[in-house]
């Protein structure tokens, strides 16, 4: 989902006056199989596209048959998605600029959603920082159903930028006020499991936390607009 410059719902000056700065967001997984972890780092389980998933001795498709190679499938309730696309890294990104900024954001999140399609999040793992706990949580637990042979449907996200809302903070931090829309998610794991519905998410006002150091973009969090 290609990241946009223009807000679903506009954040209001009342709200973003009380905006506060933890650096970082939560992530909740609802009412969905809470899989074991056992190392505290993002180890991936994928190669290439990760086009299929096993669950004891049977084989399972989105889509109901094995994709000619090349083409897409997103994850169903038969199958993980096939032949995922890896993301790219965009020219001109690790530049401090608004337009490096937007490509950085922009390719975190087909990082991000490349991971949960696959549960290979070594794409995104170098780019998020190590205070963002409850990002890289999301992708040891994400990278763990895939581990137990299950799989996500849906879940993916939309980076959305608000026009003029770009802030620098100083010391090379930027805020950049917009939504992340992220779709309803099931896990396929020993039977499917609860629907996690993430529709608050369309619209929610947010910021990007980012930082420009050494050369390379940072995030440091994504957080919710406060007294929406």
């Amino acid at each position: 989902m290609a990241p946009r410059k223009t807000l679903a719902t506009p954040i209001t000056l009342a709200a973003l006056a009380t905006l506060v700065f933890t650096g970082c967001g939560e992530q909740k997984t609802g009412s969905i199989p809470e899989p074991s972890t056992s190392s505290s780092s993002v180890v991936s389980s994928a190669s290439g596209s990760a086009t299929v998933s096993e669950s004891g001795d049977a084989e399972h498709y989105s889509g109901g048959s094995k994709a000619p190679e090349g083409e897409y499938r997103p994850a169903d309730e038969q199958g993980p998605a096939q032949n995922v696309p890896k993301p790219v890294k965009p020219e001109g990104m690790n530049v401090e600029s608004e337009d490096g900024l937007f490509k950085f954001i922009g390719y975190w999140n087909d990082c991000v959603n490349y991971g949960i399609q696959t549960g290979d999040f070594s794409y995104a793992q170098p780019l998020v920082s190590d205070e963002y706990t409850s990002e890289r949580e999301f992708y040891i637990w994400s990278n763990e159903i895939y581990n137990r042979k299950g799989w996500i449907e849906g879940g993916r996200r939309e980076a959305i930028f608000g026009e003029g809302l770009l802030v620098a903070q100083g010391d090379g931090i930027y805020t950049w006020g917009g939504n992340l829309n992220i779709e309803d998610m099931r896990v396929q794991l020993d039977g499917p499991g609860d629907l996690v519905d993430w529709s608050h998410t369309r619209g929610q006002g947010i910021y990007f936390v980012a930082k420009f150091e050494k050369g390379f973009w940072t995030l440091k969090g994504v957080e919710v607009v406060e007294g929406q």
